[in-house]
Parts: C-alpha cells; structure tokens; sequence
C-alpha cells in the first residue's frame, strides 16, 4: 500500500510546487499592468519567503508530534485559499502581496511535512529514493507551473485569472487524492518543544558544514534562470511572446533539475553537492556571459544548468539530512533546511537593488564565486 502511497503525496506536492513558482511567468504582466518599477515585481515573488520560512520551521515539529498528515491537509487548504486569492487579487499590489504571503505559509507546511511522508512511505525502497522522490515531484510542479501559466498568460484571456483557475482545480483533486494516502499519522508520544530543530552537540556542526553553506544556493540557481535574468534583460530582449519564453525557461530550468537525479546515485551526498555548487557557479558565470552581451537565446542553455546545478544540489541536502536526523527529529531538520534552501528566492529582489550601483555582470560573477567558496566549504557528515 505504501507503494502506490507515496504517489498521492508526491502527486499534492508536484501542485503545491506548481503553485510556488508559476507567479515567476506572471511578473511580467503584474509589472505593465500595475505599473511597477523593476524590484517590486521580484517583491511580490519574494515575499511569500516570509510566510513560507515560519510555517517550515514550526510544521516540522508540529508534524513530529502529530503526525504529517495532521499538518499536510489543513495547509493544502490554506494554499488553496491562497490561490483563489492571488486569481482574484490582479489588479491589488497589497493583495497580491497577501495571497503570496499566506501561499507561503500553505506551502511550507506541504512541502516540508509532504516531502518527510513521501521518505517514510518509502522506508522500503533503495537509499536515497524517498529523496529523489520528493525533490523530482517538486520539481516537476515547480517547472509546470511557470509553463502553463506562461502559456495561458501569453495566448488565452484573462492572463491574471485563468491561470490560478487552473491550480486551484489541480490542487482541490490533489488534497483528495492525499487523504487516501497511508501512514502519516504521529509515530511517537514523547513530548518536544514546538520550536525544536531536533540539532545537537552529535550532529550540530555535521549540519553546518555538510549543509549550511550549501541550502541558500539551491533555490538561488532556478530563480536566477527565470526571474532575475529575464528582469536584467528586459521583455524587449525575450522575443515577440516573453511571458511564455519565461515560462519555458522555468520548465526547463526544472526539468533539467529532474534529470540530473541520476547524478545523485553516483556519489555520496556531500560529493554530490560539491558539484552541484560548482555546476550552478558555471551557470551564473553564463548568465554574467548573457547580461554583458545580450544574447538573450543563451538563456536556454543556461537554464538548463542553472536547473541541474539546484537538482543536484536539493537531493543532495534531503539526504544528508536522512544522515544527520532521528526519525522523531525529521520533520524539524528538514523544515530547517528548507527554510535555509528558500533563502535563494530572496536572490532576483536582492539583486535588483544590488544592480541599480554594481553592474550586473559583477554581481553574477561575484555570486558564483560564492558558490565555489561555498563547494569548498562542504564536508561529509
């Protein structure tokens, strides 16, 4: 049963994931039609950070002590809400930023609660399968999404609506299709505190230098691919149709992150990792390539490094922390590292303002930098 089990909740987590990233293919039209400068688009998309990094920290050991599913169904409605929210809300700046915020909140708690059930559900599957799972089922949803909403956007009417009409109905199937799935429930009456990660003298430093320095880049590659270059550029350098070449950027950017899995099987995790920070730091070195010449068609083959650079990266992080975190712990240790992970989404806000002084050139250069010093830095658990 838990082997069909864990394609119910990889299946709620490939919607919540669309639901995250599809805003990325819509930044272009929020910005004509509210007449916004460049950075306040790239808030909008940030902002959800700020809800989603409470709701991943606190859902972690909420579903430690009550069991995953306790904390999965009830934010997969508030994302749901969220959604309609954001359909109704196009022509509101502060409601935008709302329904972002609260989408946050329902998707740190499916993500991280949905990603540990996903790797319980498959207790009985080779290592390291229950996380390849789980960051291949996200990021499928978080390649779609920018897609079809890139599409609908770009050729259908009503670009600021149709394509949260779409999510909401695919995320109302995929909260049905979870309640079917097995297990989930609290394993362990042993009472912890809310706010406990689950880290201590015997994996503490394991955690910082086998994860720490690596988490903030895993997000920071994708949205570097299909948010801050295509901003850097502007829509005159994207084609006669940028909003869909944005959302083909995003599902390429991610379909590459699916298809580097098999990299992962290859090496240990910190290995693993080490090359996903050195892939992403070439992509960044492509996209400074891109901005300084303008060769906008560049922007696919980066994407697609950029995309296995964060795949490798994301599948890399679950594992050590497999390595590093007790069963009762799980749930807050991964919450923790996806809040460290979704500090990457802060990148295109941070680098429109860092751009308005330094060239953006310098900017991207200086950030794969960081990530190369960051490889470096990593050591096994």
């Amino acid at each position: 049963m838990a082997t069909s089990g864990w394609r119910r909740v990889a299946f709620l987590l490939f919607v919540i994931g669309w639901g995250a990233n599809h805003f990325g293919a819509l930044l272009l039209v929020y910005r004509a039609r509210l007449h916004l400068d460049a950075a306040a688009p790239q808030l909008i998309f940030g902002v959800y950070a700020l809800g989603l990094a409470p709701a991943l920290l606190l859902s972690g050991p909420l579903s430690d002590r009550y069991g995953r599913r306790a904390i999965v169904i009830p934010s997969a409605i508030l994302g749901l809400a969220a959604s309609a929210l954001l359909g109704a809300a196009g022509e509101h700046f502060e409601l935008l930023l709302l329904g972002r915020f609260l989408y946050g909140i329902g998707c740190g708690g499916v993500m991280n609660s949905g990603a540990v059930w996903v790797l319980e559900l498959s207790g009985d599957a080779a290592g390291g399968n229950g996380a390849r799972r789980a960051t291949i089922a996200l990021s499928a949803g978080f390649g779609f999404g920018p897609l079809i909403s890139g599409v609908l956007a770009q050729y259908a009417p009503y670009p600021t609506v149709l394509p949260y009409v779409a999510h909401v109905v695919a995320l109302a199937l995929a909260i049905v299709v979870v309640l079917a799935a097995p297990g989930g429930r609290a394993t362990s009456s042993t009472p912890r505190a809310l706010l406990s990660i689950g880290l201590d003298r015997t994996n503490a430093r394991r955690f910082v230098h086998a994860v720490l320095w690596m988490a903030p880049f895993v997000f920071a590659f994708p949205v570097i691919a299909f948010a801050a270059l295509p901003a850097m550029l502007g829509p005159d350098s994207l084609g006669r149709a940028p909003i869909a070449f944005i959302g083909v950027l995003g599902a390429i950017t991610l379909a590459a992150g699916v298809l580097a899995q098999p990299v992962t099987r290859r090496f240990d995790p910190t290995t693993s990792a080490r090359l996903g920070l050195v892939i992403g730091a070439a992509g960044c070195a492509i996209g400074a390539i891109i901005i300084f010449t303008h060769a906008s068609a560049l922007l696919l083959v980066d994407a697609a490094v950029l995309g296995a650079g964060y795949g490798i990266c994301m599948t890399s992080g679950l594992r050590n922390v497999e390595v590093l975190a007790s069963p009762e712990t799980r749930g807050a240790i991964t919450g923790l590292y996806y809040v460290l992970t979704y500090i990457g989404f802060a990148v295109p806000y941070l680098l429109a303002l860092v751009t308005r002084s330094v060239s953006p050139t310098t900017t991207l250069v200086a950030l794969g930098v960081l990530a190369f010093i960051a490889a470096l830095s990593l050591r096994k658990p």
